[in-house]
């Protein structure tokens, strides 16, 4: 069965930049192949990997919600299977899969139990699943029927992004699955250090983990695209991420 981890964080803190980088290692690390799934509206994964996304799991929401009531003597699960196909990007070690825009009014509560169970499917031909997620807790509370391995909560010394990390910690305490590791990652730390009254949110959390990754300039260039993550070298703490996680092959 293929570990599940989730990466979570307030916008802007370099979560998908720590995805990325995890993949990286994992894959290094003898964990390919992997599963990535960018579960966050913006969709900045696929080009920190070095990938161009062509479709979306959204639009395939949408597609199959329309032919569930026009396409016959095809039943809605294969529908499913061959549109997922369509819109994975496959590359040297993972594949990527784009959730896309969040649901609009339209109810598709049906097509989320396929999509679930065809993921379900899926995670079984790969030693890792990694889940970029927003910072909300919707899509793995939806996706997920298995537990997480570990959780990864990226932040940056500012107290509105800290405060983002003690709210996703709290709903994750909530989440119909367990959750066996949880890894903090403090992410673009600058010469003064993180303040006090930024750790002090979290004072009462229980990580396992905790990492802390100064400004890097290699990093800058991942984050604004100019480079992919296999292009670069890594910052010694993030290289340490996949042990943090407990995830070795």
């Amino acid at each position: 069965m293929s570990v599940i981890v989730a990466v979570t964080g307030k916008g802007g803190v370099g979560k998908s930049t720590m995805a990325a980088c995890l993949i990286r290692s994992a894959i290094e690390g003898g964990l390919a192949p992997v599963l990535a799934v960018d579960a966050d509206p913006n969709s900045t994964l696929a080009p920190m990997l070095g990938q161009k996304v062509t479709a979306t799991i959204s639009e395939i929401r949408d597609e199959v919600l329309k032919e569930k009531a026009n396409v016959t003597g095809i039943s809605k699960e294969r529908i499913l299977e061959m549109k997922l196909q369509e819109c994975m990007v496959e590359a040297k070690g993972f594949d990527l899969l784009t959730m896309g825009h969040p649901e609009g009014p339209t109810c598709y509560c049906y097509v989320n139990t396929l999509l679930r169970g065809a993921l379900s499917t899926m995670r079984a031909n790969y030693k890792m699943t990694l889940v970029d997620n927003e910072a909300g807790m919707e899509h793995l509370s939806r996706m997920n029927t298995d537990n997480i391995d570990c959780m990864v909560f990226v932040t940056e010394p500012t107290i509105s992004s800290t405060w983002a990390v003690k709210r996703t910690y709290d709903l994750s305490l909530g989440l119909p699955v367990e959750v066996r590791r949880k890894v903090l990652v403090w992410n673009k730390i600058r010469a003064h250090g993180i303040p006090e009254n930024v750790r002090e949110p979290l004072a009462d959390c229980q990580f396992d983990e905790v990492i802390e990754v100064p400004m890097d300039e290699n990093m800058e260039l991942l984050s604004i695209g100019t480079r992919d993550v296999f292009s670069l070298p890594l910052p010694g703490p993030v290289n340490r991420l996949l042990d943090a996680c407990g995830l070795r092959a």
